[in-house]
């Protein structure tokens, strides 16, 4: 019979989440803001190479994200698989999170470019070691679909308040004080919470067979990508984060360029933002328990997809300031983006579980990884897409139809992954069914 933690121990695990957002939402917001000069500053390097530079450091966690999947699905520490990772990879992630701010040169440079190539492949791939095995526990903390949707929403309970404390505490600390310290500040934050997580890290004992699987490195990924229900998902989760990292990615020049505020006042709309997310996760939370995690899901995605188009009105309507049509609008949007916080996490245990019926080995570090690795690509593509549309179309006073035309885009991307998670019909439980009966379960929806 498998262990159960305590409440408390599931807070302290979800947590991590934490000091996991607080660096994300950092990197996605302020990096190429900062390397292409905002604000009226110096630029570090051209704007489209900085997009480029990020999109590649993602594609190489095709490689890394899988690696790490795999090797802590076969570790055998005595302490727990994935206690290692996260112990030693958090130090490495805050210290390279901290190098990004400080560029070798004041002025455009190639050796800024080679500094951020360097350093912020350093950081991705310590975000992979740290986050694939914290996040590879959760079927062990959560057996059932229940405590999965309940630890899924506390993870996004944290997740949001480090979001709160990159974005309330981001701008007004880079305004005060610089980019270097608002680098030692949160990167400090980074290594307690996760180091905090590792007091609700535990792992159900595994049998020596589960913890020296078989499937070699190859297989073990063809088996992950012929997972019909995975890929559905992946699908979904790519187009939502491309969508909220775009978003996030253009939020400082839509405050900068769009609504002629400071650097500091991001930290305004980004807190509204953050703290209608935080009131609506419980909402999801009882929604999902009663419609189940499938449902909840494409409602959450059907919605967020027919409001990233109107971004491209705030600020058009004369009745109502910009500056109240942006916070009403980043208010609604939050609402929906709260649910998709909520689910993924609970879903991938479900396909672990699944998976498990099928090759009979527990892999939760791949599919956590996969995870990763989605939201990883969504970076890349995200990244690419500024590099193409703000040369393209402008995002200066004079010509910002780039920074209003990011809404309509991501709102196509957000459809399309709605339309592919149609496709995922997994039930809410996984364990205790057979795989006849998981059969039955699909075909009849």
């Amino acid at each position: 019979m498998e262990k159960r933690i305590t409440f408390i121990q599931k807070l302290f695990y979800a947590q991590g989440c934490l000091g996991q957002n607080v660096i994300n939402l950092a990197v996605i917001t302020w990096v190429i803001y900062f390397f292409a000069g905002g604000g009226g500053r110096t630029p570090l390097i051209p704007i489209a190479l900085a997009g480029v530079i990020l999109g590649v450091g993602r594609i190489i966690d095709v490689i890394t994200d899988p690696l790490v999947g795999y090797w802590s699905d076969r570790s055998t520490y005595k302490k727990g698989r994935r206690r290692p990772f996260i112990f030693w990879g958090a130090p490495l992630l805050a210290f390279s999170f901290f190098l990004l701010w400080v560029p070798p040169v004041a002025e455009e440079s190639w050796w800024n470019v080679l500094w951020l190539f360097m350093f912020i492949n350093i950081f991705f791939v310590m975000l992979t070691v740290t986050s694939v095995p914290y996040r590879s526990v959760i079927p062990d903390i959560a057996p059932d679909s229940r405590e999965r949707i309940n630890v899924s929403a506390w993870m996004a309970v944290f997740g949001t308040i480090g979001v709160m404390i990159a974005s309330v505490g981001g701008g007004p600390v880079i305004a005060a004080f610089g980019y270097p310290n608002m680098g030692i500040l949160l990167g400090a934050v980074v290594l307690i919470s996760f180091w905090l997580s590792l007091l609700g890290v535990k792992e159900q004992p595994r049998s020596e067979t589960d913890l020296t699987t078989t499937l070699s490195l190859k297989k073990a990924v063809v088996q992950t990508l012929k997972n019909r229900h995975f890929l559905a998902f992946a699908a979904a989760i790519i187009s939502f984060q491309v969508g909220l990292q775009v978003f996030m990615i253009v939020l400082p020049f839509f405050v900068t360029v769009i609504l002629g505020e400071s650097e500091a006042q991001v930290a305004l709309y980004q807190g509204t933002f953050i703290v209608v997310m935080v009131a609506a996760l419980p909402l999801w939370s009882l929604l999902g328990n009663r419609i189940g995690k499938r449902r909840g899901q494409l409602l959450s995605l059907l919605l967020v997809a027919l409001l990233y188009p109107l971004y491209y009105f705030v600020g058009t309507f004369p009745w109502l300031p910009a500056s109240a049509q942006a916070l009403v609008y980043f208010a609604l949007l939050a609402v929906p983006i709260s649910g998709l916080y909520v689910f993924p996490n609970a879903i991938v245990g479900d396909i672990a579980d699944y998976d498990e019926l099928k090759t009979k080995k527990r892999r939760e570090g791949m599919y956590y990884a996969g995870f990763g690795f989605m939201e990883k690509a969504a970076w890349a593509i995200s990244a690419f897409l500024i590099s193409i549309l703000f040369p393209l179309f402008g995002f200066t006073a004079e010509t910002p139809l780039g920074i209003r035309l990011a809404g309509p885009i991501v709102g196509i991307i957000s459809i399309l992954g709605f339309l592919c998670f149609r496709f995922y019909r997994l039930p809410d439980t996984i364990k205790g069914k057979s795989l006849e009966e998981i059969e039955v379960f699909k075909t009849g929806i």
